[in-house]
Parts: C-alpha cells; sequence; structure tokens
C-alpha cells in the first residue's frame, strides 16, 4: 500500500504551527496586555486630539456664521436706509408738486 502522505502533512502542520507560535512569542515586542495598553493609550490620545480639532473647527465656523449675519444685517440696513430715503424724497416731491 502506498502512503498518500496525508498523515506526514499533518503533523508538519501541527509542528510548523508550535514552531511558529513559539518563535512569535520569544519574538514579540511586548506582552499582549502592554500592547492593549499601548494601543489604548494612542487611541485616546487621537480620540482627544480629534474633539479638540472638532470643537475649534464648530467655533471657527460660528465666529464666521456670526460675521456673514453681521455683514449682511449691515449692508441690509443700508438698503434699507438708501431705498428708505429715496422713496420718502419722491413722496415728499410727489406731495408738494
Amino acid at each position: 500500500m502506498k502512503d498518500s502522505g496525508l498523515g506526514s502533512f499533518l503533523a508538519g502542520v501541527v509542528i510548523g504551527g508550535l514552531v511558529g507560535a513559539a518563535v512569535g512569542l520569544l519574538l514579540a515586542p511586548d506582552s499582549g496586555e502592554r500592547l492593549r495598553g499601548q494601543v489604548g493609550d494612542f487611541v485616546d490620545t487621537r480620540r482627544t486630539a480629534f474633539g479638540d480639532a472638532v470643537n475649534e473647527g464648530r467655533a471657527a465656523a460660528e465666529k464666521a456664521r456670526a460675521d456673514m449675519l453681521a455683514e449682511y444685517e449691515a449692508e441690509a440696513t443700508e438698503r434699507n436706509a438708501a431705498q428708505g430715503g429715496a422713496a420718502g424724497g419722491t413722496a415728499t416731491e410727489g406731495a408738494a408738486s
């Protein structure tokens, strides 16, 4: 009978997996718990920075909105004054005629 080699292949996979896991544990820079702590700290720092950037952007947008609204209201007041003065002058001139 011929051996199909399946048993040898599976034994090689298991032994290779064990050797790979052992080498990975020996060469890993940090423990899993420490690495998770570092990743958590990194994420917290970035989350805080992102929140600060969002708040700064929101404040800048609100300031720009307020400035644009003030400018619009000033221009509207000037237009109304100009139209009111022209309309009032015409009405007065028409009554005098």
